[in-house]
């Protein structure tokens, strides 16, 4: 059963019967406030990507460039318990380099954006073809998704949802340390609904292999996060 915790659809707490955004709330080891810290990167170099492709639900797996990239920065990436990752090759395979022999989790909510008409094209491609839906879609103001594809509301709910039930799964496994593999979108939206890194077009992109470690607190008053740093150039640095 799921019911509406503001703009998030989340499954029913258990134990209160309320949304699921409570869930955390109402874990018995969380009275104290405990922390949970979660390596939150994106995938690596995949195919598409060097030609700056609107790969959302395209399949690709990573070029070997992007393979040699992910063991390199498996070298710096703390230990984790568990991780979360996305259904979609790229992510699982990066996932497996980082973090070799660690159990893994496949949350479909963890996808990227659905572009819909766009998927697997090029800016250029779409100008070329002098492609209608694309050329109204960039004269729009405001944009709220793509032609045939995910609204960005619709994401927002989704990745909302897939971020607490892995915390909520984590957290029934013991785990206080976690890795999230998942998609330049997915990481933008967790880090506007979480965080206060500016998340405005071209701010803060994250770059391929590259993310952020951040620090939770759970307790009975809600989820916050206490830090977050950036993941770059193979270290972690603190995200001012």
């Amino acid at each position: 059963m799921a019911r509406n915790c503001g703009a998030y659809l989340l499954r029913t707490c258990p134990k209160c019967g309320i949304c699921g955004a409570c869930v955390l709330r109402h874990s018995d080891d969380a009275q104290g406030g405990m922390r949970m810290e979660i390596i939150l990167v994106r995938h690596s170099i995949a195919q598409g990507n060097p030609e700056r492709r609107f790969l959302g639900v395209t399949d690709t797996p990573l070029l070997p460039e992007g393979i040699a990239l992910a063991e390199r920065r498996a070298a710096a990436m703390p230990p984790v318990e568990h991780v979360y990752v996305s259904p979609l090759r790229r992510a699982r395979e990066t996932a497996a380099l980082l973090w070799p022999c660690i159990p893994e989790t496949i949350v479909p909510g963890l996808r990227e954006m659905d572009f819909g008409a766009f998927e697997n094209r090029t800016h250029a491609e779409l100008v070329a073809a002098n492609d209608r839906a694309y050329l109204e879609w960039l004269a729009q103001e405001r944009w709220d998704g793509y032609p045939g594809g995910e609204t960005f509301s619709a994401m927002r709910m989704r990745v909302a949802a897939a971020f607490e039930d892995s915390l909520f799964d984590a957290d029934r496994r013991g785990c206080r340390r976690v890795g999230m593999v998942a998609h330049g979108g997915t990481i933008l939206f967790l880090l506007e609904r979480y965080t206060d890194v500016r998340t405005d077009f071209g701010a803060n992109r994250t770059e391929n292999c590259g993310g952020f470690f951040l620090s939770v607190e759970r307790s009975r008053e809600g989820v916050r996060f206490m830090a977050c740093m950036r993941l770059e150039n193979d270290a972690f640095q603190i995200h001012g």
